[in-house]
């Protein structure tokens, strides 16, 4: 007589089972097997609660699938790939022959996997394995809600946003292109603005076409081609701020601060992102008086067409407001023009900029990284940045990055800082750069120049960006040994 015998990942009576046998003296063989024989195995059924993550020694994460028992097993053949691109899976584990119902593999964030496993028969008891293997599709992407092709995406969203606790998604589909003519307004919630990462959608923006938020938001895997807008930044922060994120309300003013300013202290995360002819700022404060705890552009190139004064990261023209934590990396930023009137990162005031002015004086340190990344033309004849604090609570490290035809970056690291300024380069074309404070006349906490002049020897990258190839068209692959030797500039024009 055959018997089929399969467990779901909620099955009580199976924790009843085995505790019973365990006080009656049974070992683990014998619960294991628990007296199934002559059996024909299935494969054990998984669902979203066999997946917990863990956190690992070094900060890193993993991915813990546990099973449920399939009584008189002989162990489990499983297998692992990440299938962000089906055509090309990725395989992290193999037929791994598992004799338990646990297994940990590599977690990444916003990755799709396809889990495999399938009961193994035990000739001891004459069971034979499952006929085929259990496949279940896991993924750390945050649940979303798709947008379809062929609406104007404000609209939209504004039709379909629903707040309310966690994070809400919204996902592009891949390859697709949309437009946005307004304001895309997020507003306080927390929101994953997504699109396929390995076929990114274009989203064209009108003249009026912008995003909104004063809550966390992370935008993912999407093209900007901003050659029609008009509008001061791509992203810009709330012109009605909520008084729920007041430092008042927030509880900061109680604890030191002496600004009335607005904070918003989920993540803002740009992430594998293009911008094409970028004009204007790619972040702005909308002139208010706002702070930002965690502020984060990664694998991103943005390509500027940027002729006037207005910075790529605008937070000026209130009275206060800084950006607490800052990394910048695996990025390129490149103007098709020469500007002598716009800075990369400007705040409103450098006294009031301080962070215990904003966070209280439990909370009064911020750090800034800007890490192998390639800035060319960016600006030629105005200092990296203004109006930036002074103090002995801001740690910056700017490392393994190219700056060529940068004028001044010594004005973002100020004295008073903490800084780190490993393998950095510096080269000018213009008659202005490089300036002497940049290739020595200052030095790090270690005391490194903050950069060593080398010439890159870029091969006429600087032409418009193509949202239809993966790197635009452009190559700012550098070709001088000292700064290919240590690998300087945004790592994917080494690849």
């Amino acid at each position: 007589m055959n018997i089929k015998l399969t467990k779901t990942c909620s099955a009580s009576l199976l924790v009843l089972l085995a505790s019973s046998c365990a006080q009656d003296g049974f070992d683990d063989n014998e619960r294991f097997v628990a007296g199934v024989s002559n059996a024909q195995l299935q494969s054990p059924e998984i669902s979203a609660d066999c997946f917990s993550t863990l956190t690992n020694p070094d900060g890193t994460e993993s991915v813990k699938f546990t099973w449920p028992l399939v009584m008189g097993a002989g162990g489990y053949q499983c297998s692992v790939s990440v299938v962000d691109d089906p055509s090309n899976p990725e395989a992290l584990v193999t037929d791994s022959i598992v004799d338990g119902t646990t297994l940990t593999f590599e977690r990444r964030e916003d990755t799709k996997y396809e889990i495999s496993i399938k009961t193994l028969g035990n000739p001891k008891y004459n069971n034979t394995e499952a006929p085929e293997a259990t496949v279940y599709a896991y993924s750390t992407l945050v649940p979303a809600l798709t947008i379809p092709t062929g609406v104007e995406i404000s609209q939209w969203i504004a039709e379909n946003l629903v707040g309310g606790e966690g994070e809400l998604g919204f996902e592009l589909q891949g390859g697709a292109t949309y437009k946005l003519d307004g304001t895309l307004d997020f507003g306080l919630n927390t929101v994953t603005f997504r699109g396929d990462k390995n076929n990114r959608p274009i989203i064209e923006l009108g003249e009026n076409g912008k995003l909104m938020t004063q809550g966390g938001l992370k935008v993912k895997f999407i093209n900007f081609d901003c050659t029609n807008s008009k509008q001061t930044g791509v992203l810009e922060l709330s012109n009605n701020p909520s008084e729920t994120l007041s430092t008042e309300a927030l509880g900061y003013k109680a604890d030191g601060a002496n600004q009335n300013g607005y904070v918003i202290n989920d993540p803002i995360i740009i992430q594998e992102c293009n911008f094409k002819n970028l004009k204007n700022a790619l972040l702005y404060g909308n002139k208010k008086n706002w702070s930002l705890r965690d502020f984060r552009i990664i694998d991103c190139i943005a390509q500027l067409n940027n002729t006037g004064s207005t910075p790529v990261i605008h937070m000026q023209g209130a009275s206060n407001g800084l950006i607490k934590d800052m990394r910048i990396e695996n990025s390129t930023f490149y103007n098709l023009v020469k500007n002598n009137s716009a800075y990369f990162i400007r705040y409103s005031n450098s006294s009031n900029a301080q962070p215990k002015k904003i966070f209280g004086n439990g909370d009064n340190s911020s750090t800034h990284v800007i890490s192998h990344c390639t800035f060319a033309k960016v600006f030629t004849n105005k200092d990296f940045a203004n109006n930036m604090p002074n103090t002995n609570t801001l740690k910056h490290t700017v490392e393994y990055t190219i700056f060529y035809d940068v004028f001044r970056l010594y004005q973002y690291l100020q004295i008073q800082s903490y800084i780190l300024t490993p393998y950095n380069t510096m080269w000018g074309v213009d008659s202005g750069t490089p300036q002497g404070n940049d290739i020595g006349g200052r030095k790090d906490k270690q005391g490194r120049p903050y950069c060593t002049e080398d010439n890159p020897g870029f091969t006429e990258p600087f032409k418009e960006f193509d949202l239809s190839q993966p790197k635009g068209g452009v190559d700012f692959r550098p070709s001088s040994n000292y700064t290919t030797t240590n690998r300087i500039g945004d790592p994917r024009w080494f690849e």
